[in-house]
């Protein structure tokens, strides 16, 4: 399947939630083609060491809510369905970038069951907190899943204040242990 990318500074994973203001000519049309044809978009990392800037994953999105900001311009609520892998980039005309989307050949550590465990009841209750003391947050996500534990670590590694490579490291190149394991530092070291 082909579908439009769009590489941002935003690293999000599936089950997350994000808001983006579109002001372009080229991502407005993606926009409306998106709409129109009910089908996602592509967001992925801006990634100037790859062709186009597009890297290997990006995260398949869905349009859930659109309005204006008080300059007018579009913004839209997407939520991340599912991690793709991106091959055969193009760009049109309107230097819009598209690409053929498959299932990662690996599994990945967000699609395995994980259960939650008594030393995880913190990293649950610190970010319970950090959505009620954030309106933004609790405004965007329509759904939330405290008790999943694939989830919990994922909106952690979106949220943390560490750089989008780091990120993508964490999520796509590392193993669910190693995540584990660097989630309950940082989160123990700044929540406890």
């Amino acid at each position: 399947m082909k579908r439009a990318i769009f590489p941002l500074p935003v690293f999000i994973l599936p089950s997350g939630y994000t808001r983006l203001r579109i002001f372009e000519p080229r991502y407005l049309d993606m926009v409306k083609e998106s709409l129109k044809n009910d089908h996602g978009f592509v967001l992925c990392q801006y990634d100037v060491d790859s062709y186009l800037n597009v890297p290997r994953y990006g995260c398949l999105v869905d349009i859930i809510d659109f309005s204006q900001d008080q300059q007018g311009q579009l913004l839209i609520d997407v939520v991340a369905k599912s991690v793709v892998e991106l091959t055969d980039i193009t760009q049109d005309k309107q230097q819009l970038r598209f690409g053929q989307l498959s299932a990662p050949k690996t599994s990945l550590w967000f699609e395995q069951p994980h259960n939650l465990e008594r030393d995880d009841s913190y990293l649950v209750t610190a970010l319970e907190q950090l959505f009620a003391a954030n309106l933004e947050l609790t405004d965007l996500y329509r759904q939330t899943h405290f008790d999943d534990l694939n989830w919990v670590l994922a909106r952690w590694l979106e949220l943390l204040p560490i750089s989008i490579d780091k990120k993508q490291q964490l999520a796509f190149k590392s193993d669910f242990a190693k995540i584990h394991s660097f989630l309950h530092t940082v989160i123990n070291n700044e929540f406890s």
